[in-house]
């Protein structure tokens, strides 16, 4: 017969590999979630990037519809990445959910477009401060190769918008991204996106032109090669310029002319 103390060993050990057992499966179930939710936020950012894309770029033009299930069929992609997306698309402004009716990209007239800049150019001006403290000199040599890999004059008789306006807006994220303030980063990202719907409607109808504020980005570098920081807000209110020039009474997104409530300085 076994003793006591031998059943009290045996018990314990089968214990033990029990405990060690379910722990392991434990530890792979949580692991498997871990990857499912993983899979699940690629899915749902490859949804956002796609929409988001389409807007910026004119192929949902403003108040048009935005169709799910075709985008579901187009994209490969289920019906939470497609909600998610447009949940984060109505957050950061670029869409409107309607209940019961749907979603339809955002619209825009020039009064919204007031009010945007009149937050964004001050907040670009202070990153433009911020970063002329910060900026590093491989950071300076980053920004002039990404100037240089880009022929203004080229893109302009070309009419290659998406191409003008990626640069403007990689140019000035790379500044505020030196100021290492990951909310100024994200509030400014958001503001540039939706000018940039502006920028791009314009110019299907106006060809560009290096005037309009792409041929300065040297001068702003300058100032920030030189840690002088009342040197790169000139230069980034001479960049921005009086907006009104570029957009004088330009129609909203139903086809009706409006005006601005005020004059402004914008790129």
């Amino acid at each position: 017969m076994e003793s006591p103390a031998t059943r009290a060993s045996k018990t314990g050990a089968e214990t033990g590999r029990g405990d060690w057992t379910v722990a392991k499966q434990a530890t792979k179930e949580k692991g498997k979630g871990k990857e499912a939710a993983g899979r699940d936020v690629r899915l749902s950012q490859s949804a956002y990037s796609a929409l988001k894309k389409r807007i910026l770029m004119g192929a949902i033009p403003p108040l048009g519809a935005i169709d799910e299930h075709a985008l579901r069929d187009e994209l490969g992609l289920g019906r939470t990445p497609i909600r998610e997306a447009l949940q984060r698309l109505a957050y950061d402004g670029l869409v409107t959910i309607l209940p019961y009716r749907g979603t339809v990209a955002t619209g825009i007239d020039m009064a919204e477009l007031d009010q945007i800049l009149e937050i964004r150019i001050p907040l670009e001006i202070l990153a433009g401060r911020i970063a002329a403290q910060r900026v590093s000199k491989q950071a300076v040599g980053e920004m002039r190769a990404l100037v240089e890999g880009y022929d203004v004059a080229a893109l302009c008789a070309d009419r290659k918008i998406g191409e003008l306006l990626r640069l403007d807006q990689n140019f000035h994220h790379a500044v505020t991204a030196v100021t290492e303030n990951r909310f100024l980063v994200r509030i400014l990202d958001n503001l540039r996106d939706m000018t940039w719907r502006f920028h791009f409607l314009f110019y299907k109808r106006r060809a560009p032109h290096p005037t309009d504020s792409f041929n300065n980005y040297g001068a702003i570098i300058q100032g920030l090669a030189s840690h002088d920081a009342e040197r790169v807000e000139a230069a980034l209110n001479d960049h921005f310029g009086d907006y009104r020039r570029i957009f004088p009474g330009e129609p909203s997104a139903s086809g009706a002319v409006t005006s601005s409530r005020r004059k402004g300085r914008a790129r």
